[in-house]
């Protein structure tokens, strides 16, 4: 699983995983699907999983997910 930013006040959250697209690859497969807005799942630690949403950050270089 990929490591995401998940933003919150201090935007350094980093305990949770992207679950579902599970990898890079299987974000960069996604295409045109990979968009910003697109909803994903988060997987955190105690098996939690997390609605999100991710926006791409050019500030930073990555995407980021943002709970829903």
């Amino acid at each position: 699983m990929h490591r995401v930013f998940v933003a919150n006040a201090s935007f350094d959250r980093l305990d949770y995983w992207l679950h579902h697209p599970r990898s890079v690859a299987d974000l960069e497969a996604m295409g045109e699907a990979l968009r910003p807005g697109v909803r994903v799942i988060l997987f955190g630690s105690g098996s939690q999983e997390q609605p999100a949403r991710l926006e791409f950050q050019e500030e930073v270089n990555c995407w980021v997910a943002y709970p829903v």
